[in-house]
């Protein structure tokens, strides 16, 4: 199989030549530092331009050189929201009015503009038009480059770094969102109805121009949990679920061959089967926690749900090189067969993580990979 058969065909439930491996998506990528190491060991020479020229994030570069040397089976094409829209590096405010400033090689939000805002307050606020903070020249032209010249499986990038629930926390403050979803159910939906209304924009314009050329697509990532779940399923479905129900249908309606990619962090398992219901056909990351059970996950969900990623970044990638390559056995063996696995990380790549083992990663799945697995 080529390498876009080889992901089509595992995320459609079949078993594929190899388990198919991704790196470089919205919340799987290399942070800046981990690039530089791995051009080193990879002796791939100078760092490409960054992608986000603004470099307001922790991961700014992707280079395609990098995941030829480790045989990825995925290319990625972005729209420019979240450079665009973002803060620049040493702080700013992005296009949504939050102020960041520079922490080390992250940025942390140091204002909530609604914080201490009215329901007509937030009527009246002046959300991003997402037609200015787009790339569609770059996006078009990379989009059909890799669907038309090459067979790699084409991924959209997020539209935006992060979903309903994660930009109305970073808006509004975490604690009092989430007592605003219990104490002022009208106030939370409305602003959660205008962030989505963006986020629709964004993707609308972003489908149109390149949906064509696309087989995934990622929505914007929202961590809905740690360890345990910080909201009920309750919850989701009264809040969240209806905006993600509004961004798949503009993906089925414009775009209705791409599958379509939902992360976020931590045990996610009673929210999986509202994924599906909603129409999500792959999540990421299936983090490896004490309370993730992925034996009882890929049994109960592996027939209707594709997973992508579950590698642990925190220990194994912190490891020697055999640690490295238990970690790829054990996650092909507990989620590969039948199909329906995409080895990757569970999260981005930080720079603690030495290249070697970013190396022993990819092609320990390359030869742990065949089918059938055991």
């Amino acid at each position: 199989m080529d390498h876009r058969q080889r992901v089509l065909c595992a995320i459609n439930h079949q078993e594929p030549d190899l388990v198919p491996i991704a790196l470089w998506g919205s919340s799987h990528g290399i942070t800046d530092p981990l690039y530089f190491d791995l051009l080193k060991e990879l002796n791939l020479g100078e760092p490409v331009e960054p992608f986000r020229r603004r470099m307001g994030h922790t991961v700014n570069y992707y280079d395609d050189r990098i995941l030829e040397a480790l045989d990825i089976d995925v290319r990625h094409v972005d729209c420019g929201f979240t450079d665009l829209g973002g803060p620049a590096r040493g702080g700013g405010k992005d296009c949504w009015g939050i102020q960041y400033a520079q922490s080390g090689i992250y940025l942390a939000a140091i204002t909530h503009p609604l914080q201490e805002a009215s329901i007509e307050e937030i009527a009246g606020y002046p959300f991003p038009v997402a037609s200015d903070y787009l790339r569609i020249t770059d996006l078009v032209a990379r989009a059909r480059y890799l669907k038309e010249k090459t067979n790699y499986a084409v991924l959209g990038r997020a539209p935006d770094s992060y979903g309903p629930f994660e930009r109305c926390s970073a808006l509004r403050k975490t604690d009092l969102f989430l007592t605003d979803l219990v104490l002022k159910k009208e106030f939370a939906q409305l602003l959660i109805q205008k962030v989505t209304d963006v986020l629709c924009q964004v993707l609308e314009i972003y489908l149109s121009a390149a949906g064509r050329y696309l087989d995934i697509i990622e929505l914007p990532g929202d961590d809905y949990a740690a360890l345990h779940p910080m909201i009920s399923p309750r919850m989701f479905d009264e809040f969240f679920a209806p905006s993600w129900g509004r961004m798949i249908n503009i993906i089925h309606a414009i775009a209705p061959h791409c599958k379509i990619l939902f992360h976020s962090d931590g045990n996610m398992s009673p929210f999986l089967s509202r994924l599906i219901a909603l129409g999500v056909d792959i999540f990421h990351c299936l983090e490896p926690l004490p309370t993730v059970d992925m034996q009882k996950i890929k049994t109960e969900f592996g027939s209707r749900l594709t997973f992508w990623g579950a590698i642990d970044i925190k220990k194994s990638l912190q490891g020697d090189e055999e640690m490295v390559r238990m970690e790829v056995r054990e996650r092909i063996h507990l989620l590969a067969k039948g199909g329906g696995y995409v080895l990757a990380p569970a999260n981005h790549l930080q720079p603690d993580i030495p290249a070697r083992n970013v190396v022993t990663l990819f092609r320990a799945a390359r030869e742990l990979g065949a089918y059938p697995v055991h």
